[in-house]
């Protein structure tokens, strides 16, 4: 596997990502959902992480945004991080596709 994911405007690390902001967001978010989408959420954390996300999920490059991605977890759950440098990443929002993002 390839250190680097391209997308527009530069290329991200794929493995070895840790979570380094947003768990409030996270905690947040996980008081109000139910077990299966915590379930889904953490699994797709994971892929982040080790870099298994690109090849488990489908994904929206955010090409005014260089660095940030959404992940499409299931059904209308998304997740949308921010890869800060080579180790970790963030999230930045967590909802329904369509809703409106910060």
């Amino acid at each position: 596997m390839s250190e680097f994911y391209e997308v527009a405007g530069g290329r991200l690390p794929v493995s070895r990502l840790r979570l380094g902001s947003g768990l409030e967001l996270l905690e947040r978010w996980a008081d109000t959902a139910g077990q299966a989408a915590k379930n889904a959420m953490y699994k797709a954390l994971f892929a982040i992480s080790d870099g298994s996300v690109f090849q488990s999920y489908d994904i929206v490059d955010h090409h005014a945004q260089p660095g940030e991605f959404t992940v499409m977890i299931k059904d209308d759950l998304v997740v949308r991080v921010c890869v800060h440098d080579t180790a970790m990443f963030g999230i930045s929002f967590i909802g329904r596709v369509g809703s409106p993002a910060p």
